[in-house]
């Protein structure tokens, strides 16, 4: 018997054993019906319509409680000051940033992204939250706002907030990146490991800035 038919033949086994039970469990009430995997993963059964319920891999980190957010707001920022955000990594660290977002008084204003930032102080530690607040997990990564650089490192990504309407309807001071396009950071060779977020007052004027950054940590403990 090759290895592929002995794969092939523990795939369709184990889905017999959820089909059983399922059948085992499935007593005609209004509960879901529960069954679970080798892993102690949970698959639910929708009570109404028999159906598989699922949920995304980020939503299944929250419930797990490596899910992480971070907000905050600098006010008065200059024209031509900059706000710096030091995302650092330990070693053997890996993090998925679901969700950036700026929100100003105005624009415009210019965003970048650097990679192996080198710093002689890292700034003030922000507050990370665990969208779980049920949980115990704590973050590896650290975030510090304010850090001292002496090499910015390697530009990854930069955007433009515009002091109008941008094209597609995104408002006026705004910079806004999702889930679909989230950036996995991090070490996984041994090496710690900062990356850097910098936006760029260029309104003409003093503005408030406010941030926010959420994603997970699979390996957070």
């Amino acid at each position: 018997m090759n290895q592929d038919f002995r794969d092939s033949r523990k795939v369709v086994n184990k889905i017999l054993g959820y089909i059983k039970q399922i059948a085992d469990n499935f007593s005609g009430t209004t509960n879901d019906v529960i069954i679970t995997d080798d892993a102690g993963g949970r698959v639910s059964i929708d009570e109404h319509i028999g159906a598989l319920t699922t949920i995304s891999g980020p939503h299944k980190m929250i419930h797990e409680g490596k899910f992480f957010d971070l907000s905050g707001i600098e006010t008065a920022v200059a024209n031509g000051a900059i706000v710096d955000i030091l995302f650092s990594f330990p070693a053997f660290t890996v993090g998925h940033l679901t969700n950036v977002e700026f929100q100003l008084d105005d624009g415009p204003c210019k965003v970048d992204f650097y990679e192996n930032v080198v710093t002689s102080a890292d700034g003030a530690t922000a507050l990370i939250s665990n969208h779980n607040r049920l949980s115990a997990v704590t973050a590896g990564a650290v975030i510090s706002i304010g850090p001292t650089i002496t090499d910015i490192g390697d530009l990854l990504h930069t955007r433009h907030i515009p002091s109008g309407p941008a094209p597609g309807g995104q408002a006026s001071g705004m910079l806004v990146e999702g889930e679909d396009s989230e950036w996995i950071i991090g070490d996984i060779i041994g090496s710690p490991v900062k990356y850097l977020w910098r936006i760029t007052n260029n309104s003409g004027g003093a503005i408030t800035i406010g941030y926010h950054f959420n994603g997970y940590e699979p390996g957070a403990s």
